[in-house]
């Protein structure tokens, strides 16, 4: 394993950084749920009336920690696009599995959208960077589950159910479908797993699960 691939992992290991950063966000605003309150209104960065899709109507927003969340987001989308980067030698040479690393980076690259411009901040820039960040990434899941299927099955399975999982979790709340679970859990279960997910590649990949850096001949007839 080269110096390179182990940097990725353990960047992707860092990721932890995000639900790190949201707890203590949260900490600081005893009136936050995490039922009902979207995400981002952690990174809201100043005290107001704001529109609440859950409950639904105004409510007052008030992250004293805000810059603790927004800080957490650009990290993390760092982490998520260096580990893709740097581990991309340790995947099987297959073209799907290149498009699911370079949709897992533009997610990555949401996720410092999102810290960039908070809600507040610049709702277009915020909205998008969501959107990558939690749909776009959803979809290189998809595509490491289908490259990985003979290789690794039993990971390819859990890439499968990530995506699915986190995917139409998203589709439901940006449909305004709580399940009647809070629109804040359905958003969790559309980011948290992600989250899961890099924790686990990179502990995989640490372990060789998915073999040595192959040989630039084996790149070339594998391509």
């Amino acid at each position: 394993m080269t110096r390179s691939i182990r940097l990725g992992a353990i960047c992707w290991l860092l990721t932890v950084i995000f639900p790190l950063a949201q707890a203590i966000a949260q900490a600081a605003w005893p009136q936050y749920s995490m039922v009902t309150n979207d995400i981002s209104l952690l990174g809201v960065t100043t005290c107001g009336q704001y529109v609440n899709e859950a409950p639904g109507g105004i409510a007052y927003v008030c992250s004293p920690l805000s810059v603790v969340f927004n800080a957490g987001m650009i990290l993390n989308g760092i982490m998520v696009v260096l580990g893709a980067w740097l581990t991309s030698r340790a995947w099987p040479p297959r073209w799907l599995a290149t498009a699911g690393l370079w949709l897992l980076a533009i997610g990555g690259d949401g996720s410092i959208l999102v810290g960039l411009f908070p809600l507040n901040v610049y709702f277009s820039l915020h909205a998008a960077g969501a959107l990558l960040a939690l749909g776009v990434a959803d979809l290189g899941f998809l595509c490491l589950a289908i490259a990985l299927r003979r290789q690794s099955p039993r990971f390819a399975l859990y890439c499968l159910l990530t995506g699915l999982v986190t995917l139409s979790s998203f589709v439901l709340y940006l449909a305004g479908y709580d399940l009647g679970i809070g629109r804040g859990v359905l958003e969790r279960l559309a980011a948290w797993p992600h989250t899961l997910w890099y924790m686990i590649a990179a502990l995989l990949i640490l372990r060789g699960a998915f073999g040595t850096e192959p040989s630039s001949k084996q790149r070339v007839s594998a391509a």
